[in-house]
């Protein structure tokens, strides 16, 4: 058995691999651009329903135009899997090597290995999202408007509207259109209340569920005198949030490393 789990090993650090699968993933994208074409609204519902119900409705029953998107989850796994392996035989190895360099030498030496386990993490974060997250609900709320989270006493109230408008000449088309709208929400928990603002793509966390902002109106300034503003939210409790999260901020941390000995050493020892 360790023979085996030792040959495996091998294989998948192989450099070649990597390459590989690089090939293969740019060739898999390509082939998925011309099944995306027109065909967009067949991928929406991963969104909504999640990985493995999508799977089981859309996905097989659409293979000729889905099928490009199990490939890339296989691919992706295996470059995640190659990608652990390669950093962790060169992380062993500089571990090995640590005694024979300074603190601060070997301290720089683990940027690029951070960075690679942040891409790992973020990646298995998405995957678990996909997998795990779900979508509670749907509501539509107007001013003064308030809803409950699921299994808490934590009360969000729809307090005011305040989006941002086009003002600009150029695109006439756009002229009082609403570019960013921004809801502002009163999250009342445990006895205290504050402020949070909801927009599109900038969703509200709290206490393990995100509330996101699905749709608005009024969409533009000048239908909006004598409408009164709506907006639907979504509820979606996802686990994977915090892994993608923390690989993020693992990642940062690990360029930060990286920039730091670019320019505090190696321009140190150019200049010397």
């Amino acid at each position: 058995m360790d023979r085996i789990f030792r040959t495996l090993w091998h294989q998948a650090r192989s450099v070649r691999l990597t390459v590989v699968l690089c090939l293969l993933l740019s060739a898999d994208l390509a082939w998925g651009y011309f099944c995306l074409r027109g065909r967009s609204p067949l991928f929406a519902p991963l969104n909504d329903v999640g990985l493995a119900v999508w799977i089981d409705t859309y996905g097989r029953h659409n293979l000729m135009h889905t099928a490009w998107f199990f490939i890339l989850l296989g691919l992706m796994a295996l470059l995640s899997v190659n990608t652990f392996v390669c950093t962790t035989d060169r992380l062993v190895a500089l571990l090995a090597r640590g005694s024979q360099m300074g603190t601060s030498q070997l301290f720089y030496r683990l940027a690029p290995h951070l960075m690679h386990y942040a891409l790992i993490l973020i990646l298995v974060g998405y995957l678990s999202s996909y997998l795990f997250a779900r979508v509670l609900e749907t509501r539509t709320l107007v001013p003064g408007g308030s809803m409950t989270l699921p299994s808490t006493t934590v009360r969000v109230v729809f307090t005011d509207f305040h989006p941002l408008y086009y003002q600009g000449e150029r695109l006439p088309t756009f002229t009082n259109r609403v570019l960013k709208p921004r809801a502002h929400l009163k999250i009342i928990k445990d006895g205290q209340a504050y402020e949070r603002v909801l927009c599109l793509n900038q969703p509200v966390w709290i206490s393990g569920y995100g509330i996101f902002l699905k749709d608005f109106a009024p969409e533009t300034q000048s239908a909006g005198f004598g409408m009164r503003h709506r907006i639907d939210v979504s509820l979606r409790k996802d686990p994977g949030v915090r892994l993608y999260l923390a690989g993020i901020v693992l990642f940062t941390f690990g360029l930060g490393v990286y920039l730091a000995e670019w320019v505090f050493i190696r321009t140190k020892a150019h200049v010397v």
